[in-house]
């Protein structure tokens, strides 16, 4: 059962791992973390910033990856990456 509502989304979205910057979809999104397409594999427990528009800019860990998609799980709690999200918050609990 998860944590929080998930919201589907198609937004433009960036990676920075390490020295790399990657673009990559954002297609869901929640308070604990969003799942994004990417055209490289990542490693599980890998660390990254995800940036969605200029709303969010956050620190994730990679817990999933498979078929081209990753799933990221934000490091910071889940009221701070509310308040960061401003309108794109809109239903997620």
């Amino acid at each position: 059962m998860r944590q929080h509502n998930r919201r589907t989304v198609l937004l433009p979205a960036r990676l920075d791992v390490g020295s790399y910057r990657f673009d990559c979809t954002a297609y869901d999104l929640s308070l604990s973390g969003v799942r994004v397409k990417v055209d490289l594999p990542l490693d599980e427990g890998a660390s990254v910033y995800v940036q969605l528009k200029s709303k969010l800019k956050k620190a994730a860990r990679v817990i999933w990856s498979a078929d081209g998609f990753v799933g990221l799980r934000f490091d910071d709690e889940p009221e701070a990456v509310r308040n960061t999200l401003g309108s794109l918050a809109t239903g997620l609990s």
